[in-house]
């Protein structure tokens, strides 16, 4: 073939330790006779594929196949140093297994004849498909299915087509024995796009690998049919040296493609093995009714081709060919096939193929733009570094995640940075204004920050449509550059997907989700109008978080992918526990999360929904060591999982470690400044770590609790008038209603006077005794747009739902407009906390005053004159406690209307006929 090996570089069998000293030789025996059924355990007519003990795609005697599965294929090693910048290896371009080559065989040109050519055009590859495009298709079919439907389609599949076979090779022998014209033989040819680009390569692989001749040509035809200058007469002496079978999924029995059924992060890639297999199958079978089995006698004879082989074939293909764009464009450019089709197929490349894989220890590479090698034609492939003897030569097969790896290779990387797990995110999975879940457990530092300022998960209509409102859907889109139809998914409730990395960074997309979802309204609103009138390239450009806004950041992080892993470890736990012992794995990110270890008391109390004593369970780190570690090879001090089941685990164990690892960024301030402070400014965020953090408050926890909204001034019955009662705010549980109702105002009936004054009575002493010490706090410098509900749930928001007992803002007696001021009555505590906090209170763009008012009637209970403080005045017995009027000119309470509106004397009934 013209390839040009180094001295130094040598193939061993990968059981040798000692580089070539003793090193076993890879041996064939003779091949089967195809005919002979019982020679061969994987003939059509056997029991091989599904329904034997070995895997499907194992097309060699026990002996070789046994050696492979010792040896894990061949290793390149050095016999002696290697420099650095010396070629290893030299290999024409003729000598590479390509387009061009497979359009002038034999086997291609028979698949090419089994299907219907157009007239207007007869171009080889035109009647075949992309391969990527028909895998999409065949995934189409199958998108609703589950786990178990997946299993079953894939075992339908094989044994569809092996019947197919059987019944094939029957007419092809008796059309052989008979002496029977070809062409009358019955035919259906295939439609144009039904069959792959990759189906002329499987054909090209078996006719080189199994032809009864020693040494099958390429191509027959004496004119060469343009087969590329210098192409070897015959690449069987390469495809003899391909692995007799190779471990990825397409091959795998049932039992073990059913790791993958049962678990969420299992069924993509379960789908696309279902997919592929689906299409081999489907353009086997187009091939077989063509009549490929006995049309073309002198290239397949009957019994060459088998479904095991065809899968064989299929992954020797995938797991060594190159993709176009990693070679240079010399080798494409000026081929007779089309560029699409390079892109479409890509090349196999003998020797180099052979080359394993290290990512950060590669020692080759080759030039994508050398002008020497593009005139001598060939690919030189280069030492990066000097390369001591007896080591091997490796190559890299590319940055991939596990999934990826395991698919096209066979194998998987434990601890693979380039691992990641998709998240579902909706507006549900961020309110504000809720309290936490009942199971919610903090797995981050807290920094005594108070729950209110939290952000959690909701289901509820009326909280999400309070927090979430327009400017803030529109601000998510802004900050994650979402177009119009993914905001309008998202109002439907549909979700958008983002990623945990294995490699300690954070989405930025995800961080930029936290951040609108965690502002405060009226942060939401400055935003808002900055947006709109700025040209910034940053989408949060002037957005200033202060340390609570970068706590509730980090704190909401840390809730979404501690409740994703918690999710996640529940799936891993119902599936594998048919598989493992029934094993019981930690499903929290709680207790150490992944590193959690069982309690040695055997009386530990049981986890909740489990039935099993804590003792009992295992967390993921112990039994990932446990099974995963018995089929890996270490390879420069990283290990590769090669046996199906460790190849599972070790895709499971990167989607979990992503998400610990995202956790972990969220544990401290410290580390989640160090890995998101540029991420955050890169949005346009400034950082402002001057303010202080709000003192933690214990408050009850409630389940499903609703924002208060439109809240309305409420008197307290100690302090009110006695014109006019008011009857108090009631909140009703979340077990008895879902939404806050204030009761409606009740007249005063006539004739009962001494009843009402009993029930004043009644009430004033059972406030006299139960009422909390409260204290009122002067709010000046409010914005006169500024609300009364407005004001409940700034103060709500900072210190807790619990926290504020009463609201009022006065307003103008002949206006109705605000004056500028409020007051918000608070338990002793939280007052005390608002009061020495020395917080800004940052309001509507105003910077609000607060201070303790010097009104009676703020409901202090048995509070004691503080040293140093006067005692507030004692109230006039003839004005209102909240806005200083007399009765006359109150507007406090409901049940009065102001008496001098510019609209006449009131009439007898307040509220009208």
């Amino acid at each position: 073939a013209g390839i040009t090996v180094h001295g130094a570089v040598c193939i061993v069998n990968g059981e040798a330790t000692d580089g070539v000293r003793n090193a076993p030789v890879l041996l064939f025996e003779a091949r089967p006779d195809p005919r002979a059924g019982g020679n061969n355990s994987n003939s059509s007519g056997g029991s091989g594929g599904a329904h034997s003990e070995v895997r499907c795609g194992a097309i060699d005697n026990q002996a070789d196949m046994t050696m492979y599965d010792r040896s894990i294929g061949c290793q390149v090693r050095t016999v002696r140093e290697l420099k650095k910048d010396e070629v290893a290896l030299s290999i024409p371009s003729s000598a590479m297994v390509s387009p061009d080559l497979i359009a002038a065989s034999d086997a291609g040109q028979a698949l090419s004849a089994c299907c219907h050519q157009p007239l207007e055009d007869s171009k080889f590859w035109n009647v075949f498909g992309v391969t990527s495009k028909l895998e999409k298709m065949q995934a189409g079919k199958i998108q609703q299915s589950n786990g178990t439907q997946l299993l079953v389609k894939i075992l339908q599949e094989r044994k569809k087509v092996e019947t197919a076979l059987i019944k094939a090779e029957k007419i092809a022998i008796e059309v052989e024995e008979r002496g029977d014209d070809i062409s009358k033989a019955p035919r259906k040819l295939a439609t144009p796009g039904v069959i792959s680009h990759r189906a002329p390569f499987l054909a090209f692989l078996i006719h080189q690998r199994f032809a009864n001749e020693q040494s099958p040509l390429v191509t027959s035809q004496e004119d060469g049919r343009l087969v590329p200058e210098g192409a070897p007469d015959t690449f069987a002496p390469y495809a003899r040296s391909l692995p007799s079978s190779i471990c990825l999924p397409i091959c795998w029995k049932r039992n073990e493609l059913a790791l993958l059924a049962g678990c969420i992060p299992g069924m993509p890639a379960l789908q696309k093995v279902a997919a592929r297999t689906m299409q081999l199958s489907t353009e086997l079978m187009a091939l077989v009714e063509a009549g490929l089995l006995w049309r073309f006698p002198s290239v397949f004879v009957p019994g060459m081709i088998t479904w095991d082989r065809w899968v064989w074939a299929a992954a020797v293909y995938e797991s060594r060919v190159f993709p176009a764009y990693t070679l240079p464009a010399w080798i494409w450019s000026d081929a007779a096939s089309p560029s699409n089709v390079w892109e479409s197929c890509g090349v196999m490349i003998p020797f180099l193929d052979m080359l394993n894989h290290e990512d950060e220890t590669a020692q080759v590479q080759w030039s994508t733009s050398n002008e020497e090698d593009a005139t001598t034609k060939r690919l030189n492939v280069v030492t990066d570094e000097k390369t001591k003897k007896h080591m091997q030569i490796y190559r890299n097969y590319g940055t991939l995640d596990n999934e990826h790896f395991m698919l096209q290779f066979g194998f998987t990387r434990m601890t693979n940075p380039a691992d990641r797990v998709r998240i579902a995110w909706a507006l549900v999975d961020g309110v504000g204004g809720v309290a936490p879940p009942v199971d919610y457990e903090p797995v981050s530092d807290s920094d005594g920050i108070h729950s209110s300022h939290l952000v959690f998960e909701s289901s509820d209509a009326d909280s999400l449509k309070a927090w979430w409102t327009e400017q803030r859907i529109s601000l998510l889109g802004k900050a994650t550059l979402s177009n119009d139809d993914t905001l309008d998914s998202l109002r439907k409730g549909k979700k958008i997907t983002f990623c945990a990395f294995n490699n300690g960074k954070i989405d930025p997309m995800l961080i930029a989700v936290a951040v609108v979802a965690t502002l405060p309204p009226e942060k939401v609103a400055e935003m808002f109008q900055k947006s709109t009138n700025s040209s910034s390239s940053k989408p949060l450009d002037g957005l200033i978080l202060n340390k609570t806004c970068q706590h509730s950041v980090r704190l909401y992080l840390s809730f979404l992918f501690a409740k994703k892993l918690g999710k996640l470890l529940q799936s891993l736990n119902s599936c594998l526990k048919d598989h493992f012992n029934s094993v019981q794995l930690w499903t929290k990110a709680s207790s150490g999360g992944l590193n959690y270890v069982a309690s040695s008391d055997e009386n530990a109390m049981s986890v909740e929904g489990s039935g099993e004593k804590s003792s009992t369970m295992m967390g993921w780190q112990s039994f990932f060591d446990t099974y995963a570690w018995y089929s890996t090879m270490e390879v420069e001090q990283r290990y590769y999982s090669m046996a199906p089941d460790s190849c599972v685990l070790t895709l499971y164990d990167g989607h979990v470690r992503s998400l610990q690892n995202s956790l972990d960024i969220m544990a401290t301030d410290a580390v989640f400044n160090g890995n998101v402070k540029q991420q955050l400014e890169d949005l346009g965020c400034t950082l402002d770590n001057t303010s202080t953090t709000p003192v933690t408050m214990d408050i009850k926890p409630v389940v499903n609790v609703q924002p208060v909204v439109n809240v309305q001034p409420v008197v307290t019955p100690a302090a009110a008038p006695e014109k006019g009662p008011e009857e108090p705010v009631t909140i009703k549980s979340a077990d008895e209603s879902k939404t806050q109702k204030l009761s409606p105002p009740k007249k005063e009936e006539q004739g009962n006077g001494q009843e009402d004054g009993n029930k004043r009575d009644r009430r004033k002493e059972r406030n006299k005794g139960d009422r909390p010490a409260a204290i009122k706090l002067h709010i000046g410098n409010l914005s006169y747009k500024t609300l009364p509900n407005q004001l409940y749930d700034f103060f709500t928001r900072l210190y807790g739902k619990d926290s504020v007992l009463e609201c009022h803002i006065p307003t103008e007696r002949d206006t109705g407009n605000s004056r500028g001021f409020g007051f918000v009555t608070m338990p002793e505590p939280n007052a005390k906390a608002a009061l020495e906090s020395g917080r800004k209170h940052e309001m509507d763009g105003r910077i609000l005053k607060v201070a303790e008012s010097n009104s009676a009637g703020t409901g202090k209970g048995g509070r004691q004159q503080q040293p140093g403080r006067c005692a507030p005045p004692a109230p006039s017995g003839d004005r209102c406690t909240h806005c200083g009027y007399r009765p006359r000119w109150c507007t406090c309470n409901p049940n009065m209307m102001p008496m001098n509106m510019g609209m006449g004397p009131p009439h007898d009934n307040i509220y009208g006929p």
